[in-house]
């Protein structure tokens, strides 16, 4: 083995320092206290200038092995200190050995100032090892060193000493996790033979200047609602952070809440990682697996490897609800996206006063209220963020963050306290028509668009204001009065989210993301709403008379978004909501369903104070914009698996100039059928022919394999420079362009892992998962908050719920099992006098109760509800038996059953019955713990014969797409 060499990089925080350093080290050279092969001094002064100083082979020994001196090892340093990114291919056109000094010196003129911060300096020194404690005793004041030794001879040993020792100085974030530090000082028999270095522990940081990041995104809100963009409800968070920065009118979502979330957590499209269509229910081809490709590592994993501390709270939904329990597995919960804490809820939507809450990797459950007031979650979601921040700055208070705040507003079931809503009274009694035309007036005088923009017809499917009952227009009008009001409040609690940046001092380095919306507002209320979103997933129609009848049952119209309701829009107001586009949530093909309001601050940054920016922007561009600004290089490798390229475009570009030419140009739009291409300007869409709520077997029907031809359907196209609202259809005019675009969508799909279109609807036309296998669910009587779909399905069949228990002699009282709540679940309990009770709620709209004629038993005891079917098909009506110890102890019947689900949220106890009760009578006790023991809870579901088993089987997994679409 030959003699070892020494590479030693050295870091000062300025000039002064590491020139003292710097002639130290030379003079004891010159003194022949030491021997070096070369070292150069790097210097970056406060005033923007540049000096490289040298002294090489005649202080060391004659002959360097390297040859060239130090004009070769500046050549070799100087590209690793002007780079970024380190890697040792970027010195290979150095090694040809023409490395003036005046050329490195110019270079270093040119480039230096991009990558090291004025006053900053760096030495790079190359010795044999035994000259090492010498060498590191001379340069000791830098603050960060790294040594690498080697024995291999030649300028190549040497290329590639430099590039590890600079990756201390400059790691390469290209590949993560990013290597722990080497140690750059020296180790000898004791202290005074050794040199410390405390910049070897471990953990990555992040480049000089990196923002902090927040992302705030308001679910299932359109262009016109907010006043900041024109509507009526009061958004002055949004207003303030437009007012600090620039303004978005061009940019877009994938039109549903699961693919937008993942599009933008990945900065790729949503079908290459996996979200075609919605978490709720996986699918069968590449697209559609509710799974993130570990070749597409996401946005928190990235920066919390350099460096980050990444906070995720509110909503997730991207989370498939098999997953959802404590068996997991959790690289599909937030933290395996890479973030360090989470707080929220996992599904597709909560209520908003009594959700479940998940916690990093434990479900905790439905939160109590304190000091007697009503629980709310948008509250509780900033409270819990505002903590989080503290807790952060307490701990480092330089660290940036990267805060995803992602509200269950404004997604159903509209929740808000009454002031809130009382807010608007009237504000809606002139109905959406008038809604439309009043807005678009203010969007123009905004300036939100080209003033020859035109407002787009309502579509015939929904109906004019004028022609509704008085009755219809006083349930409308106050449903519109309940969402402006819940609106309104999460914009109040980003308002206060962002007063905490501020007066941690901090606003002026965070660059800040408010979207409105990941998609358009939501038409899945249908043509009336309802009292309880569930109604029309299960095929429930109520007329708004039938409606304000059941209402008055649950506090009455005044009362509606209260906890006693679960309220959704008609489907009108989203429309509405969408103001001047045409259509909105699910339609990927037009801008109603795939364009929001965004504006973006960062006050260090932008100086242009509320200013309007066009171009075309996609939420697969956040991640690219986040690293731009980071510094943060897009990673080509993570955990050793060599990644896709993000899709999305940093439009950090847009910041200083308004006028810039977009480089998003080309951007496919797909959700479950409607689809649409961009390119540069150009847009062309189709749409199929059935409404967004409209899954029933006969529309579903015209799309199925062998049916439904592409083809055929009818597209649109649209110049959208010329035409912002997308009001005039080109087709016909431009028919070699559509079709030149129709043939782009196509290339864009099959790149993208759209195909086969109708993918995410699968399950409707029998491509179904194996049949489940286990009709025997036994829970434990500590088992509590199981999550809304991994309770077992009940919907169609005969089933029998049986609780093992042990009653003292006294007696007991309390919950045995309690599913979901009282507009919409069922539950077993029994009551003060011992009674056994069973309480099925039809979706609040009808509720059967079976009691027993008897006492239970006191000791141990099983009682058991069992519901014999009339036949197996979603929906049965059947008869009740109620048993304790196999006596029958009472009986009775329910006319019908939920054909789908109880509940787009709430979740399953053993023992008690978490937030709101199944049935009102014991109200006033909840959560009605059981005073007794229970020991298991064990749900037997009846095996049906094969074929209608298997018609079960694909019922439940159409609906559970069906559900999730909505949410």
């Amino acid at each position: 083995m030959g003699t070892l060499t020494d590479v030693l990089v050295a870091g000062y925080p300025n000039t002064q320092t590491a020139t003292k350093d710097f002639d130290s080290l030379v003079a004891l050279v010159k003194e022949r206290k030491l021997q070096i092969e070369g070292v150069i001094l790097v210097a970056h002064a406060t005033d923007g200038s540049v000096s490289v100083e040298m002294t090489g082979d005649h202080l060391g020994r004659t002959g360097a092995r390297w040859g060239g001196g130090v004009g070769l090892a500046v050549g070799l340093v100087a590209p690793l200190l002007l780079a970024s990114t380190v890697t040792t291919g970027a010195v290979v056109g150095w090694l040809a050995g023409k490395f003036a000094a005046n050329r490195v010196q110019q270079e270093m003129r040119d480039k230096l100032g991009e990558h090291l911060p004025p006053g900053s300096a760096g030495v790079i020194a190359v010795f044999d090892d035994g000259e090492r404690l010498g060498v590191e005793q001379a340069l000791g004041s830098a603050s960060v060193r790294s040594v690498v030794q080697g024995d291999k001879e030649g300028m190549g040993a040497l290329k590639e000493s430099l590039a590890q020792a600079m990756t201390k100085l400059s790691p390469d974030r290209t590949v993560l996790p990013i290597p722990d530090r080497n140690f750059g000082g020296t180790v000898g028999r004791t202290l005074d033979q050794s040199v410390a270095d405390w910049t070897m522990i471990p953990g990555p940081s992040v480049p000089e200047g990196a923002p902090n990041v927040l992302i705030v995104l308001i679910d299932d809100a359109g262009f016109g609602g907010p006043d900041t963009f024109g509507g009526v409800i009061e958004t002055p968070t949004l207003t303030r952070v437009q007012q600090m920065g620039v303004t978005y009118n061009r940019f877009h979502v994938t039109a549903v809440c699961s693919p937008t979330r993942a599009a933008l957590l990945t900065g790729r499209n949503h079908h290459r990682v996996g979200f075609g269509s919605i978490a709720e229910y996986p699918g069968p081809f590449p697209g559609y697996t509710a799974a993130v490709p570990r070749s597409c590592a996401p946005l928190p994993r990235i920066l919390r490897e350099n460096g980050y501390v990444t906070g995720g709270f509110g909503k997730w939904h991207l989370t498939p609800d098999n997953v959802q329990g404590a068996a997991g597995p959790f690289d599909r919960w937030p933290q395996g996206w890479g973030f360090d804490h989470w707080w929220g809820f996992l599904s597709g939507a909560a209520g908003q006063y009594d959700p479940i809450i998940t916690q990093d990797n434990s479900t905790l459950g439905v939160p109590e209220s304190t000091d007697g007031k009503q629980y709310y979650f948008p509250d509780d979601l900033t409270d819990k963020a505002v903590e989080w921040l503290h807790a952060v700055r307490a701990h480092d208070p330089q660290k940036p963050w990267f805060l995803y705040y992602s509200t269950g507003c404004s997604h159903a079931p509209h929740h808000v306290a009454r002031d809130w809503a009382d807010r608007y009274k009237g504000k809606f009694d002139g109905g959406w028509d008038r809604y439309r035309e009043e807005t678009f007036k203010r969007q123009r005088k905004l300036g939100l668009f080209p003033k020859d923009t035109e407002l787009t017809e309502r579509p015939d499917l929904f109906p004019a204001w004028d022609s509704l009952a008085d009755a219809e227009k006083k349930l409308y009008a106050r449903q519109m009065e309940v969402f402006a009001g819940y609106s309104a409040n999460a914009d109040w609690n980003a308002g206060r989210l962002l007063d905490t940046v501020e007066e941690m001092g901090e606003l002026d380095n965070t660059l800040i993301f408010y979207i409105w919306g990941d998609n358009g507002a939501s038409m899945e209320g249908t043509i009336t709403g309802s009292f309880n979103e569930m109604t029309f997933l299960n095929g429930v129609v109520l007329d708004a008379e039938h409606q304000l009848q059941l209402i008055e049952e649950y506090g009455g119209i005044e009362a509606l978004g209260g906890d006693h309701t679960a309220p959704h829009f008609a489907a009108a107001w989203a429309h509405a909501n969408n103001t001047p586009f045409q259509w909105g949530k699910q339609l990927a093909s037009h801008l109603g369903g795939a364009r929001d309001p965004m504006v973006v601050a960062w006050p260090q940054r932008i100086k242009s104070g509320g200013k309007l920016r066009t171009q075309f922007t996609h939420c697969t561009d956040i991640g690219p914009t986040v690293l731009e600004a980071s510094r943060i290089a897009e990673p080509k490798q993570v955990d050793g698996i060599e990644q896709e390229p993000m899709d999305g475009t940093s439009f950090l570009y847009t910041f200083d100039d308004a006028g810039a030419e977009e480089r998003h140009t080309v951007q496919y739009f797909e959700m479950f059928g409607a689809r649409a291409i961009y390119e540069d300007g150009w847009w062309a869409c189709a749409k199929l022919d059935k409404t967004p709520w409209d899954l029933s077997p006969e529309t579903i029907s015209r799309f199925a394999p062998g049916v439904y031809d592409p083809d055929n359907d009818v597209w649109e196209l649209y110049y959208l420079p010329d035409d912002f609202s997308q009001a005039h259809d080109l087709a016909a005019d431009q028919p070699d362009k559509l079709a030149e675009l129709k043939e782009l969508f196509w290339q864009e799909a099959e790149r993208n892992r759209v195909l086969p279109l109708l993918g995410g609807l699968a399950l409707f036309f029998g491509i179904l998962p194996p049949l489940p296998t286990v009709t025997r669910h036994t829970f434990a009587g500590d088992v509590q908050n199981v999550q809304r779909g991994m309770v077992p399905r009940v919907f169609g069949r005969s089933y029998a719920i049986e609780a093992e228990l042990e009653v003292p002699d006294r007696g007991a009282e309390g919950v045995l099992v309690a599913n979901a709540d009282f507009i919409g679940g069922f539950a077993l309990w029994v009551d003060a006098q011992g009674l056994l009770h069973h309480t099925y709620s039809f979706l609040g709209v009808e509720s059967y109760r079976q009691v027993s004629t008897q006492k239970i038993p006191t000791g141990q005891v099983t009682v058991k509800m069992q519901f014999d079917a009339d036949e197996n098909k979603p929906g049965t009506g059947g008869a009740v038996t109620l048993w304790a110890n196999d006596q029958k102890i009472g009986d009775g019947r329910m006319p019908r059953t939920v054909p789908v689900g109880f509940s787009s949220y709430a979740g399953m106890d053993i023992g008690r019955d978490n937030g709101l009760v199944v049935d009102r009578d014991y109200e006033h006790k909840a959560p009605y713990a059981f005073t007794g023991t229970v020991h298991r809870v064990v749900f037997d579901l009846k095996p049906a014969m094969h074929a209608e088993e298997l018609k079960l089987h694909e019922h439940a997994g159409i609906h559970a797409v069906a559900h999730g679409a909505a949410s």
